[in-house]
């Protein structure tokens, strides 16, 4: 028999399971264990990671991160076969990491194999991939769960990331004194990332009125937080101050454990 699946997580449905309202609450344990893998991985790459030109530990677990949060959304897509929404959502949501993984597989070995400079490289082509794929994902769904958006809040969407995009430019600018081809290059990623974050919050606002709402905010904290990272990591690119050590690898890993553990709480909930 085939279900729809929007039928149970729409916003307007009244039959809630007792256990699916159970299992959508968060662990404050499995927050903790995930803050302290960070505070954990932090310390490991301050204070024990070697900063060299050798490949480390460090330097993949921007790739590996993003290959397991693909790999888990897959499932969820799996898990949603037969839903019209999302099953195609949760897949292009997969995808999207997935690209993000081939990248920094790519940028490592121009880096470490080829010992070249792989900014901009054809790894760039796999990291913009991410942005569109991601964009779909919150779109989708964000129409799914509020049909009628006001013209408040596309507009609010529009002015704050065109905000996020000029603060960047501006300051960007004004620090490498001048104008670049990698300066305006890079505004393209800090114009995917600040879509991307100000749909986000766009989202909190809309899914929290369906039974998924704690996935959904799961989902997208640990969005905002990992182009959060995006947009810090270009500006530090930009005057030459990244590091495998900077705090920003952290915010990367971090995001991702965000996103595994909310994919896991959509596949309890339904």
């Amino acid at each position: 028999m085939n279900i729809r699946l929007e039928g149970l997580i729409s916003p307007v449905s009244s039959s809630k399971k007792p256990h699916s309202m159970a299992e959508s609450r968060i662990s404050y344990k499995a927050l903790a264990i995930i803050i302290i893998l960070a505070i954990s991985y932090q310390i490991y790459i301050s204070e024990i990671m070697e900063d060299n030109d050798e490949l480390e530990f460090g330097d993949i677990t921007y790739g590996l991160s993003a290959l397991v949060s693909g790999i888990v959304a897959l499932f969820v897509a799996k898990r949603y076969r037969g839903s019209e929404i999302f099953m195609g959502t949760y897949a292009s949501l997969g995808i999207g990491f997935l690209f993000l993984f081939v990248g920094d597989t790519t940028y490592n070995y121009h880096v470490y194999i080829l010992n070249e400079d792989p900014y901009p490289s054809i790894a760039d082509v796999f990291f913009l991939l991410f942005y569109p794929f991601i964009i779909y994902h919150l779109i989708k769904n964000i129409r799914y769960f509020k049909k009628n958006l006001s013209s408040g809040l596309k507009l609010g969407v529009a002015i704050l990331t065109l905000t996020i995009v000029s603060v960047f430019a501006l300051i960007s600018f004004d620090e490498i004194e001048g104008h670049s081809f990698e300066s305006y290059f890079g505004l393209v990623f800090v114009l995917g990332s600040s879509l991307i974050l100000s749909l986000t919050l766009l989202g909190v606002l809309v899914f929290r009125q369906s039974i998924l709402g704690t996935a959904w905010l799961l989902l997208a904290i640990g969005i905002f937080l990992f182009t959060f990272a995006d947009v810090w990591y270009y500006y530090l690119e930009l005057i030459k101050e990244y590091s495998s050590s900077n705090f920003i690898n952290t915010l990367w890993v971090l995001s991702n454990m965000l996103i595994v553990y909310a994919l896991y709480k959509h596949r309890k909930t339904i």
